[in-house]
This record gives C-alpha cells, sequence and structure tokens, in this order.
C-alpha cells in the first residue's frame, strides 16, 4: 500500500513539475517569439519607409540640379538683357534670376537636410537589423537552456531515485513503530517479573 502512494505522489509531483516547468519556459518563449515577430514586422515597415525616402531624396537632389541650371541660365540672361539697355527685359531677368536663385538655395539646404537625415535613418535602421539577430541568438539561447534543463531534470529523478526494493508482503512485526517495539519490550519485560515472581515463590 505504501509503495503505490509512493509511486502515485512521484508521478503527480512529475507531472506538476514539468507543468509548472513548461509552462514557465512557454511564457518566456512565447513572449520572446512576439517580440522577435514584432520587431521583424516593424524592421520590413521600416525598410519600405527607407526606400520611399531614397526615392524622395533623388527627386530633391534632381529638383536641385534643375534649379542650379536654371539659376545659371538666368544669368547669364540677365546678363545680355543688361547689354541690350532693355528695362523692362532687364527687369524681367533680374525677377527671373531671384526667384531661381531662391528656389536653388532652398533645395541646397533641404538636399543637405535629407542626406543627413538618411545616413542617420540608415544607421539607426542597421542597428535595428542587429537587435532583431541578437534576439534570434537569444532565442536559440533561451531554447538551448530550456532543452539541458529538461535533460538534468530527467537525470536528478533517476539518480535522486529511492532504490530500496519495494516490500509488498512485509510482516506485521516488520511494519511496527518504535512505539509498538517499545511495547513488545516492556511486556518481555512483565514476562520475565512474573517468571522471575513465580520461581522464588516455587
Amino acid at each position: 500500500m505504501n509503495t503505490l502512494w509512493y509511486k502515485f505522489k512521484f508521478a503527480v509531483q512529475e507531472d506538476l513539475e514539468k507543468f509548472a516547468q513548461k509552462k514557465s519556459s512557454e511564457n518566456a518563449a512565447d513572449r520572446l517569439n512576439e517580440t522577435i515577430c514584432e520587431a521583424e514586422q516593424q524592421t520590413k515597415a521600416v525598410g519600405v519607409l527607407l526606400d520611399r525616402q531614397r526615392v524622395l531624396r533623388d527627386e530633391i537632389v534632381k529638383e536641385q540640379q534643375e534649379a542650379e541650371r536654371m539659376t545659371d541660365r538666368r544669368a547669364e540672361q540677365l546678363r545680355l538683357a543688361e547689354a541690350s539697355g532693355d528695362e523692362e527685359l532687364i527687369r524681367y531677368a533680374a525677377d527671373e534670376t531671384e526667384n531661381y536663385r531662391r528656389r536653388r538655395d532652398e533645395l541646397r539646404a533641404l538636399a543637405e537636410e535629407t542626406v543627413d537625415s538618411m545616413i542617420q535613418l540608415e544607421r539607426r535602421f542597421e542597428n535595428m537589423k542587429h537587435r532583431v539577430q541578437d534576439m534570434r541568438v537569444r532565442r536559440l539561447k533561451l531554447m538551448g537552456n530550456e532543452n539541458v534543463s529538461r535533460a538534468n531534470h530527467r537525470m536528478d529523478q533517476i539518480f535522486n531515485a529511492d532504490l530500496t526494493p519495494a516490500q509488498d508482503g512485509v510482516s506485521d512485526d516488520m511494519e511496527k513503530t518504535p512505539g509498538d517495539v517499545a511495547s513488545m519490550r516492556q511486556r518481555l519485560e512483565k514476562l520475565s517479573a512474573e517468571e522471575a515472581s513465580i520461581t522464588e515463590i516455587v
């Protein structure tokens, strides 16, 4: 009966430990997997935004180059108008030259700002991708630790198992508690005392 009870207790304890260990590892693994999945999605979304920013940067640089060309052209036209002496033509050429210079300067500043921001974004994007890779490495480490823990737990169960042979057919005398043994000793002492009294009487 005792052996059956210990087997049942051992099985229940093992199941509870497995459940707790599995729940703990699953929670950590699940959280990490969700974080990695979300980070991968965010990385992909940021990559799309960077592609759009590159296209925008190229468009700004193209507009800047066109403004540079038109500014030089209008400046040359202003020089010719001033040589002709036509006041109305001079005013028109001067206004056009000023407009293109203003646009050119604005596009120069915007192109420089866009290029600088792209450099910073691309660096951060690279760091973001490294971070995702680090998360994947962490997941592998977690999986490895979990496997080691499970293997050690199973081996510990064997190493710590009670190897004393089970004795289902134990006699009543062997199952006596220390208190019962003491009682038996007292009874023997009493019998010995009674035997001694009878011997004296005789």
